[in-house]
Formats: C-alpha cells, sequence, structure tokens
C-alpha cells in the first residue's frame, strides 16, 4: 500500500513539474500575453492628425491605466487600406483591434474577419446607443462624425448654404474633391444623386452625369498633402472633408479655414471598433476596445477631435458638443446603406475613373 502511494505522490510530483517547465515555455507565456491585464494590443486605424490626437486622448490615458499592456499602432491612410492589410494576415492574424469606417468594417464582417463582441467580455458595450450597435453583434460604433463642405473663410465670409457652389463657375480650378474609394467621393454621390431626385440604391445614372459637370471644374482628385491644408494654403477654396478634423484645423489655422453642413444634407461617417478574429492578444484587446468605448475615452476624444461620442453616459461640455456632428435627428442626413455600399463601392470607384476623372 505504501509503496503504491509513494508511486503517486511520484506521479503528481512528476506531473506538477511537466507543468511548470511548460509554464516557462510556450504555453504560459502565451497565456500570460492573452491576459486582460497585461501583454499587448496591435492596433490598426487611422493615421495623421486622428492618429496623434486619438493616442493623446485615449491611448496614453489607456497605458497610464493598464501600464503592462503594451499598444502597437499601426497607421494607414484609409479604411479601405487597413482592409487590405486585415485580408492579407486572414490566415495568421497579426492585428488585434481594427478603428475603420462601418462601410467598410461591414465588409470585413461579412468576410470572416472579425470576431463578435458582447457586453460580458466588454462591459462597456452596455453604454453605447442601441441604435449605435451592430445587430449581428460584431464591432459597434465608436464615434460618429459627418461630411461636410469646407471653405476659405476669406473668400467665403458666410458659410456657401449649399452644394451647388461645387459647380460655381465662379470657383472653377480652386475645388477639391477626394474621388472614391474615399468615403467622401462616396458620400457625394449619395448627396448628388438625392439631389437628382434620384434613389442611389437602384441608379446613380443621374447623378453620374451632374458630377461631370463638376468635373472640369476640380483641380484635384486626390488632395495634397490633404483637402484641409489645400484650403488652408489658398491652393483651393472648396472641398470635401469631415466636419471633425474641419473643426480641428479650423482652430489651428485661426479660422483660416470652416466647414459647414448644407442644407441638402449630408452623410454619416461612421467608425467601428473591431475585434480582429483569431487576434493574438484576444485578451488585452477585449481590454482596450471596453477602454475605447467609456465615458472617459469617448468624451476625451471629443474635445481632441470632435467626434461625437456614441455611449450614452459621456458628458461633452457645451462648447464641444455645438461642434461634435448631432446624433438626436436635428441634422439633415442622407441615409446611407452601409450593406449596400459595401457591394457597391468598387462599381462606384470604377464608375469615377471612368467617366468622371477625366484628367
Amino acid at each position: 500500500m505504501r509503496a503504491t502511494i509513494k508511486g503517486k505522490v511520484a506521479a503528481v510530483a512528476a506531473l506538477s513539474a511537466a507543468v511548470l517547465v511548460l509554464s516557462g515555455c510556450g504555453g504560459g507565456s502565451q497565456a500570460a500575453s492573452s491576459s486582460a491585464t497585461s501583454g499587448e494590443v496591435n492596433l490598426i486605424a487611422y493615421s495623421g492628425v486622428w492618429q496623434d490626437q486619438y493616442t493623446a486622448a485615449v491611448i496614453e490615458p489607456f497605458k497610464a491605466k493598464y501600464p503592462d499592456i503594451k499598444i502597437n499602432y499601426a497607421s494607414k491612410r484609409s479604411s479601405a487600406e487597413m482592409l487590405s492589410a486585415l485580408q492579407g494576415q486572414k490566415n495568421n492574424p497579426a492585428t488585434d483591434v481594427a478603428i475603420m469606417d462601418n462601410s467598410v468594417s461591414t465588409t470585413g464582417n461579412k468576410q470572416g474577419l472579425f470576431e463578435k463582441i458582447d457586453a460580458e467580455a466588454v462591459p462597456n458595450l452596455a453604454n453605447v446607443a442601441e441604435k449605435f450597435r451592430d445587430k449581428e453583434g460584431y464591432g459597434p460604433v465608436a464615434m460618429l462624425d459627418a461630411v461636410g463642405l469646407v471653405y476659405d473663410t476669406a473668400t467665403f465670409p458666410e458659410a456657401p448654404d449649399s452644394w451647388k457652389v461645387l459647380w460655381d463657375p465662379a470657383y472653377a480650378g480652386k475645388i477639391n474633391v477626394n474621388a472614391p474609394p474615399s468615403l467622401l467621393g462616396l458620400s457625394l454621390t449619395a448627396i448628388t444623386s438625392k439631389m437628382e431626385g434620384e434613389d442611389y440604391t437602384k441608379s446613380i445614372d443621374s447623378a453620374v452625369t451632374r458630377l461631370k459637370e463638376m468635373a472640369p471644374g476640380v483641380q484635384t482628385f486626390a488632395p495634397n498633402p490633404d483637402e484641409y491644408q489645400n484650403v488652408i494654403t489658398g491652393q483651393t477654396v472648396l472641398g470635401l472633408g469631415q466636419n471633425a478634423r474641419g473643426q480641428f484645423y479650423s482652430d489651428q489655422s485661426n479660422k483660416k479655414m470652416g466647414v459647414t453642413f448644407p442644407k441638402e444634407g449630408t452623410v454619416y461617417q461612421i467608425n467601428t471598433i473591431n475585434l480582429v478574429k483569431d487576434a493574438p492578444h484576444s485578451a488585452a484587446a477585449k481590454t482596450f476596445i471596453d477602454y475605447a468605448l467609456s465615458a472617459e475615452a469617448q468624451t476625451a476624444f471629443a474635445k481632441a477631435l470632435f467626434y461625437a461620442p456614441s455611449v450614452t453616459n459621456a458628458e461633452l461640455p457645451a462648447d464641444v458638443k455645438d461642434r461634435v456632428v448631432p446624433t438626436d435627428g436635428s441634422l439633415n442626413i442622407v441615409p446611407l446603406d452601409v450593406e449596400f455600399l459595401s457591394s457597391a463601392r468598387d462599381k462606384w470607384t470604377d464608375t469615377w475613373k471612368r467617366q468622371i476623372i477625366t484628367k
């Protein structure tokens, strides 16, 4: 009997030793890397001023709260570039979290690039307004903005009130328009379609005809360095832009540039925060997503770059609230069917290249 007991004790000891050895190797190290409070998060999101302001407002405070989680930021100029990068990683993901436009993340959801998220793993999801949650449970809206008309305030002491100014021959050669696949160009297509009394989900023929009339007056369909600096430096006097960045650059330029929402309506620019399927650091990634959806992070980013929060418990100062895009139904919004746009993006881009951009 004693020999049997000794044998069992020895076996248990040997098994414990084996577990300890594994813990010091790949198994334990991998577990630690996916801890909710340690390891790293590989984030892909926008470049430029967006990266600068998001880093200061959200990432740095997150790192202070979770000092054992490292954030590796991979920046891209557009959501389309992010999607391309994630598609290339599909069989061996290197990214954990992606922040991108919802028309593009919808494509990613369909292609199986992202995981569904629930409030048990991400408690702050419960504070995201119901209308900003994905109906199938994928990444929710993280922040909102809208497409606006950016203009030179010296040329326009009062903000233009109509998109029709882009067709005004008085400003020919002084306009910049971001062509598709940029969301700005796609949005202008939908807006023009509405102006022409057309349902863009059925046809954009009338919009294309109208946009072809605008094209000779466009100085550039690919503003460089960007649509805001082109106006600020006097290279152009009108262009497409986003309210949030327009507000930021208006301050930076001492109001040399303004941004407005024309009366015919505008399109929301909505960013979702997404958990990559089979993310290498899933637990830490969920911790970051949860923080990004906190009232603290959402308020800080609204103050930094004028994006509207998606959570109901964020409280903005009055001077910030007046400059972020309203989400209460008071703004004339042209509904953008993201499911449709996800499938039509390539076709619309090709149409612009073949029929609208003629130089």
